[in-house]
């Protein structure tokens, strides 16, 4: 099946007759372990159930599974498969049959079918789904998340989008955080604003969803959530902490409040810092505290281990006779900091090119990619 599937992919779709006749095998078997495989292969992403959808319809690899489905006797993948047929009768009675015995795993060939373009399809599509939504939400909640939010960018995949929206808002806690679980990025996004909404996320919470989750989106909106909370109640312990976590779209949220609040001082000791952001946000925080930016980096290159922050800062506020400064750093055991020093003098306009041009043949590909772009910039 897996070999189809890939021939079928690879093929564009010419070769899906080869994938139709390796699911309807696995379907005749009866073998309950090989069919949950099958339907967990082709439906492991919402992209993928699409394009297969296509392939099906356009190809009419399927009108000899209509045969068994009008007959009564299509399997479950045949039945889920003929619910992609060109006629759409065929494809009605598919879904009929389809929802008169629902399960989880032939859900996405229902979530495709409300975006039919066939009224009488999609009708009884999106009947049968919001059936399932409202009264087994635990069930079916995820799995219509996962390729709802993806078929949302069709045309008519507003309103399943809406479903679920709809569903979401009743559901158990415990159900919303099994979908900010979820490794597509849609559905915990999908998740949280869901949470936002119904006002169930506690301060706790999105402090450590700020802190831990593995999606910078939802990072970043718990993070401005939590920084602008901290602002309004004068929680300046809550900001230190996001301030000093390694998510630089996080960090820069609890800066800034730490700013609205006054703490210039402890912002501008972060001139070196390795966001960009927050380099900027610390120059102006010193230059309101009465030290000089420049002056600093102009002394933090000059040690014998700049930070890679300091060779960047001095680029952004420096002028091109602060290049010579870096020169030194051209000769720096450090490739890291010697690719720096070559980007940062390119942002000076001050690269030196007979030195830089030695040093393509530099042992680090990261000082010769460094290299290779200023040389450019200088032809």
């Amino acid at each position: 099946m897996a070999e189809a599937l890939r021939e079928t992919l690879e093929s564009r779709g010419l070769r899906v007759g080869v994938l139709v006749d390796a699911l309807v095998r696995v379907d005749k078997s009866g073998d309950d372990a090989e069919i949950t495989a099958a339907f967990e292969k082709i439906t492991e992403t919402p992209a993928l159930i699409a394009t297969l959808d296509e392939y099906w319809r356009h190809e009419r690899a399927l009108d000899d599974v209509a045969v068994p489905l009008r007959a009564g006797k299509a399997g479950l993948l045949t039945t889920a498969i003929a619910a992609s047929h060109h006629d759409g009768r065929v494809r009605e009675l598919a879904v009929t049959r389809l929802l008169a015995k629902p399960r989880p795993e032939t859900l996405p060939f229902l979530l495709v079918r409300m975006t039919d373009w066939a009224s009488p399809v999609s009708d009884v599509a999106r009947a049968g789904v919001i059936r399932l939504l409202h009264d087994d939400p635990a069930t079916y909640l995820r799995p219509a998340a996962e390729t709802m939010l993806h078929l949302g960018r069709r045309r008519r995949g507003g309103f399943g989008v809406r479903q679920l929206y709809a569903a979401a808002y009743d559901v158990p806690v415990a159900v919303l955080e099994q979908l900010m679980r979820s490794v597509n990025s849609a559905v915990p996004r999908f998740a949280f604003e869901v949470r936002t909404r119904r006002g169930d996320l506690q301060f706790d919470g999105l402090i450590r969803l700020a802190l831990t989750h593995s999606d910078k989106g939802i990072r970043v909106r718990a993070g401005e959530a939590v920084a602008r909370d901290a602002v309004w109640t004068g929680r300046v312990d809550v900001l230190r902490k996001l301030a000093a976590c390694r998510h630089g779209e996080v960090r820069i949220s609890a800066l800034t409040g730490l700013a609205r609040l006054g703490h210039w001082e402890e912002i501008a000791g972060l001139l070196d810092d390795r966001s960009t952001l927050i380099r900027a946000l610390a120059r102006d925080a010193a230059r309101r505290t009465g030290v000089d930016a420049v002056v600093w980096y102009r002394s933090a290159v000059s040690g014998a281990n700049p930070s890679l922050g300091a060779i960047a800062g001095l680029a952004e506020s420096g002028r091109a006779e602060d290049g010579q400064r870096l020169y030194p750093l051209l000769r720096h055991p450090v490739a890291r900091v010697r690719a720096q020093a070559i980007g940062a003098l390119r942002i000076l306009d001050a690269v030196p090119v007979d030195s830089v041009r030695s040093m393509v043949e530099d042992p680090s590909r990261r000082v010769v990619r460094a290299a290779l772009k200023a040389l450019e910039t200088r032809a």
